[in-house]
């Protein structure tokens, strides 16, 4: 494992530095584009399989982050493979930017979902059955916003000027989300997993800002494959991938006691109906626009019309799961409401017969005293030598007669003592009916 941890690492580093040497030296070119095409192809590899690595050893909700992360690198290498293969591969520009760009866009949007499931807390997979549905419909609403704002213009109308641009910023506002919740969750943590926050949140910050300078630079024609905008992208991809390799050990821990309390999956519930609320205004400064050609307009509303019925019906299961969970904790309730009244009836009945084995106890003691002195007046009378047989057989029964009643004292008192041994424990349940 270690050998091919290093292998791997090697062929990164040896990428970075292959690349960095053909920014400075190789012009425009085959050359350079196939290195350029190449070593993000790469990077897109080692975060896989660092992804796979670590989900090996994690449990519950940070194998399902390292899931989530894994399937977001592989839709960026799926973008770069598309461009590999067209400009390397066929050496003809790409036909349309989109399968390309849309694969990358679901990049951060998956990573944004892995970090809503907080892999750092040991509380984060109570509630992951309901949270699952606001992940769906957060990620949702991230293609509804990239369908909406970049795709019509290159399939309503081709216009490549308005496309690139919208698709710049969209991908920037993305990445931004990511690193702002990274921020969030390295305030929230602590060891090892402040640290790896913490370095993904710089790596992905300079690959955010990196990739929106390479934007700019596209749209005023100054960008070539190979040229030295690429550097800085993939000083954050290094970046990024040291981050994921040294997470291989990290497990939830408890939460802090002043946050057990919290509510941790309301923030996700309100996240995502504040995405479905925002359809219809989005819907309606799309419309109002005056500048916007027809085909898009229709092109947005059509799209906003079957966003709003998916998200309604993802409403409506979580709304029927809801329900269903209510009532199961109705039925719990009852039980446990049951269960109490049956412990309550146990603890009153264990009081009273506690009570009367104190009382039994007192009175065999107050009986017992008396009849001690009974017993030993008879004896002393049934040794008498002046009695008559007759008279001495009676003493004698009195003492027989004397015997029986501590014996059935002695019963009273060891009966007190055995109700006063089963008074409630400390947790009010009886220790014996």
């Amino acid at each position: 494992m270690r050998s091919g941890k290093n292998i791997l690492w090697f062929a990164v580093i040896s990428a970075v530095a292959l690349q960095m040497f053909c920014s400075f030296a190789l012009k425009e070119g085959y050359a350079a584009t196939a290195v350029d095409d190449t070593v993000p192809l790469i990077f897109s590899c080692a975060l896989i399989l660092f992804c796979m690595q670590n989900s090996r050893s994690s449990v519950t909700s940070v194998r399902m982050f390292w899931y989530l992360n894994e399937a977001a690198f592989v839709f960026l290498l799926l973008s770069h493979s598309t461009w590999f293969f067209y400009e390397v591969i066929r050496k003809t520009p790409a036909p349309t930017p989109l399968f390309a760009d849309g694969a990358f866009f679901l990049m951060p949007a998956l990573m944004l979902a892995a970090l809503a499931f907080r892999p750092h807390s040991e509380s984060a997979a109570r509630d992951l059955r309901f949270r699952r549905l606001d992940f769906a419909f957060l990620l949702f609403w991230w293609l509804c916003f990239y369908l909406y704002f970049a795709v019509p213009w290159l399939t309503a109308v081709y216009d490549f000027a308005s496309y690139n641009p919208a698709n710049n910023y969209l991908v920037l506002v993305e990445l931004l989300a990511v690193v702002f919740a990274l921020i969030v969750l390295w305030r929230r943590t602590a060891g090892t997993w402040r640290r790896f926050y913490g370095h993904a949140c710089l790596a992905l910050a300079v690959y955010a800002f990196a990739n929106f300078v390479q934007g700019l630079a596209m749209s005023a024609g100054k960008y070539y494959s190979g040229a030295i905008y690429d550097l800085p992208i993939a000083l954050g991809g290094l970046w990024l991938v040291y981050a994921f390799s040294t997470a291989a050990e990290l497990q939830p821990a408890p939460d802090p006691p002043a946050r057990e309390s919290e509510p941790q999956g309301l923030w996700t519930a309100r996240l995502a109906m504040a995405a479905m609320l925002s359809l219809p205004l989005i819907a309606i400064y799309g419309y109002l626009r005056g500048d916007t050609p027809a085909a898009v307009v229709e092109f947005r509303l059509r799209l906003i019309f079957g966003a709003m019925l998916f998200l309604g019906t993802l409403g409506f299961l979580k709304l029927y799961a809801l329900d269903r969970e209510l009532q199961r904790l109705v039925h719990q309730t009852e039980s446990s409401y049951a269960s109490l009244k049956s412990v309550q009836d146990r603890l009153a009945l264990s009081q009273q017969l506690a009570a009367l084995g104190r009382l039994a106890s007192g009175a065999a003691h107050e009986i017992n005293n008396p009849l001690t002195a009974i017993y030993g007046y008879s004896g002393l009378l049934a040794d008498n030598p002046a009695l008559s047989p007759d008279e001495r057989r009676l003493a004698q029964g009195i003492q027989e007669q004397v015997r029986l009643a501590q014996s059935a004292v002695s019963s009273m008192r060891e009966t007190g003592e055995t109700r006063l041994a089963v008074q409630p424990n400390s947790s009010g349940d009886p220790s014996s009916s």
